[in-house]
């Protein structure tokens, strides 16, 4: 027990890991097919080059900034309710680029919303 720096999921495929509070953050780079479970509070979980990421967040980690690039197939369960079950919520992978003007906007895609 206790609170760790980082954790890195790097290269790994149909790897699963649990785990409880992080100071930095949760990466997951270069992988395929895996799941991670935070039981803990983390701040932050940056999902990079993945295909398959499954990852469960506790109620102290909720507001957990989720960042991804070049991934697909990302899932995020967030607590539904006190009896431990999950609300599964699938992150676009697809998103629209409209200059206004100004700069560009970035919104997902209605196929992927």
């Amino acid at each position: 027990k206790g609170k760790v720096n980082n954790i890195t999921l790097d290269g790994c495929k149909k790897t699963a890991v649990v785990f409880g509070d992080v100071i930095a953050g949760l990466d997951i780079i270069n992988c395929q097919s895996v799941q991670a479970q935070v039981t803990g509070a983390t701040p932050l979980v940056n999902i990079d080059k993945t295909d398959g990421a499954h990852v469960y967040l506790s109620k102290d980690s909720i507001k957990a900034e989720i960042v991804t690039a070049k991934c697909s197939e990302i899932n995020i369960s967030v607590p539904k309710n006190e009896e431990g079950e999950f609300t599964e919520c699938a992150l676009p992978e697809q998103f629209k680029n409209s200059w206004n003007g100004k700069n560009f906007t970035t919104v997902p895609t209605e196929i992927a919303a």
